[in-house]
């Protein structure tokens, strides 16, 4: 998420976007009998001092559940923002598209695809030779968003048991796209599992391109709002991240 912070971004152009919904009473028609209170999975409708329910919209997930059990019809869906979808320049001079979210909302595989499209978009427009996703972490509906129409994934990972599983999984998903499969292992150095978990991503069909360790400046970097490789081009940390870009350019050109 602050992603364009550290690369500068300059937002040139923006777009609301509405990908979710949110539960409203309405007042004039409802009984006051708490039915959408008690079967909110999310606990986001609680019964106000005034014998009317109120919808929590932090908490609301839109699933309708309120709206099917009243029998007032008093409850409706309504579209909420989700946030922004922002295009612009890096300080560096690159074209980036990210989204900023509404507080409460989280992401979604709908809304990586939204900031995909526009970027292939802009990509296209400018004949660009290379058009980079940066992923989602985890290994939810965002993540498989943003393998689709993809060559190449780059699966990052650190040495850990369950980090080891979630990279499994995506490498997974990325072969059912069919796509060219490589790694990362970030913080290699932080645990005697590091060995064990190369063996098994590279079985996989993902070779580990690089390994960065553990390192100070990329916090200190991040403090300063800017790319490690700048702020501290001596640490390790830099090192391993500008062999990794000359392996992934290798990758790509084969």
């Amino acid at each position: 998420p602050s992603l364009h912070i550290v690369l500068g971004l300059e937002v040139e152009r923006s777009e609301e976007v509405f990908l979710s919904k949110k539960a409203r009473v309405l007042t004039s028609k409802c009984s006051g009998c708490g039915a959408c209170a008690r079967v909110c999975p999310y606990g986001a409708m609680e019964m106000g001092p005034d014998g009317l329910p109120r919808p929590i919209w932090y908490l609301c997930e839109g699933c309708g559940a309120c709206a099917m059990v009243c029998p007032s019809e008093a409850i409706e869906l309504r579209a909420a923002k989700t946030g922004e979808l922002v295009e612009g320049r890096t300080r560096y001079g690159w074209l980036m598209v990210s989204a900023r979210l509404e507080v409460g909302e989280h992401n979604s595989g709908l809304l990586v695809s939204k900031v995909r499209v526009k970027a292939h978009e802009l990509a296209t427009d400018i004949g660009a030779d290379l058009l980079l996703v940066d992923g989602a972490p985890g290994i939810g509906c965002p993540v498989v968003s943003s393998l689709v129409g993809a060559d190449a994934a780059l699966v990052v990972f650190e040495p850990t048991p369950e980090s080891l599983r979630g990279a499994l999984r995506v490498l997974e998903v990325a072969k059912h796209f069919g796509l060219r499969t490589a790694s990362v292992m970030n913080k290699a150095d932080i645990s005697d599992f590091a060995e064990k978990a190369r063996a098994v991503v590279e079985r996989e069909g993902a070779p580990v391109l690089a390994e960065v360790p553990f390192d100070r400046h990329v916090v200190d970097a991040l403090a300063e709002a800017r790319p490690v490789v700048e702020a501290f081009p001596g640490s390790g940390a830099s090192s391993a991240l500008l062999e990794l870009a000359a392996k992934v350019e290798e990758l790509l050109a084969s």
